[in-house]
């Protein structure tokens, strides 16, 4: 078994640690596994961390933060494995996690990628499997009716629920949070499309797939923990994360789906806004669509300009 783990951090050292530690503690004993740090500029010791971690881990420091995507190609450029698993630095893996998807993808020739089923730090069911964007689902999940009616027209839903994820079944897409893909795919499409900083990376690398007939899988005996959203910012709502978020989807639809949907795409975001800023004008209250609209119109600008 010969496998490229690499893991992207900026500014997430503690998070780091752990993950660095899972995986010496589920894959330390096995031979061919190489672990491949790449640190995007971080200001937080990171780089001083892994180092006293182990000097087995080949560590990549970027003079500035490139974005997850180009910083997973130095990562992945570093090694020659035939599988790399993509891990992120938020991310943990539970024993047995790499060996149940290395063994899925060997007993499975059509899977190019392969995810595991992950779970909250406080072990509640997180989702893993994704379907791909739509303009139709793109504003079911905007307008929040797939809270609202959450066993109404689950195929509109984002993401899969619980009860969707079954062990060995075909999906869109899995999680970039953890993931084992073949090296001779990505070198197919040209790895990561380093126009995406950040956010969106699972439908850019996974619709060519689709198109060449090849399959992506969950495999539910595997298991990861995922600090959802802590690498980023999101949980803080970080304003320039957001951006991104809009920007990385617009970018992507309109690469895959063309110019003209890729506006419907936006207007499908705006559209909901829209309705939640004037309810709440009628009700005389504040409500964060406002906030969000404008991230969203600042995503949707950004798409067309590339990355500096």
């Amino acid at each position: 078994m010969r496998v490229d783990i690499v893991v992207v951090s900026y500014n997430t050292r503690d998070l780091l640690a752990a993950c660095l530690n899972s995986i010496a503690e589920t894959c330390g004993r096995q031979r061919g596994i190489r672990t491949i740090v790449v640190d995007n500029s971080s200001t937080d010791g990171s780089g001083a961390m892994v180092r006293r971690i182990s000097p087995r881990i080949h560590l990549i420091e970027m003079d500035r933060n490139m974005g997850f995507g180009a910083a997973n190609n130095r990562g992945i450029a570093a090694g020659d494995a035939p599988f790399i698993l993509l891990l992120n630095s938020d991310a943990e893996l539970a024993p047995g996690c790499l060996q149940h998807l290395v063994q899925f993808m060997e007993t499975h020739p059509d899977c190019i990628a392969v995810g595991p089923r992950l779970f909250h730090p406080d072990g509640p069911f997180h989702p893993s499997c994704r379907r791909f964007p739509t303009v139709l689902r793109n504003f079911w999940n905007t307008a929040g009716l797939h809270v609202r009616f959450p066993r109404l027209l689950k195929g509109l839903h984002d993401w899969l629920d619980e009860s969707e994820h079954m062990d060995g079944r075909a999906v869109d897409m899995v999680s970039a949070a953890c993931v084992l893909v073949r090296r001779d795919y990505l070198d197919a499409i040209g790895g990561f499309d380093e126009d995406v900083f950040l956010y969106e990376e699972e439908a850019d690398i996974f619709l060519p797939a689709r198109r060449h007939r090849k399959r992506v899988y969950f495999c539910g005996d595997a298991r990861a923990i995922h600090h959802h959203g802590a690498s980023s910012g999101e949980r803080q709502g970080n304003g320039t994360a957001l951006v991104h978020r809009y920007r990385s989807k617009y970018f992507v639809y309109r690469k895959h789906r063309g110019r003209i949907r890729a506006r419907l795409l936006y207007w499908s975001d705006r559209f909901p806004f829209a309705i939640s800023r004037f309810v709440a004008w009628l009700r005389r209250r504040t409500t964060p669509a406002t906030r969000m609209a404008t991230f969203c119109r600042l995503g949707f600008r950004e798409s067309f300009r590339p990355i500096k």
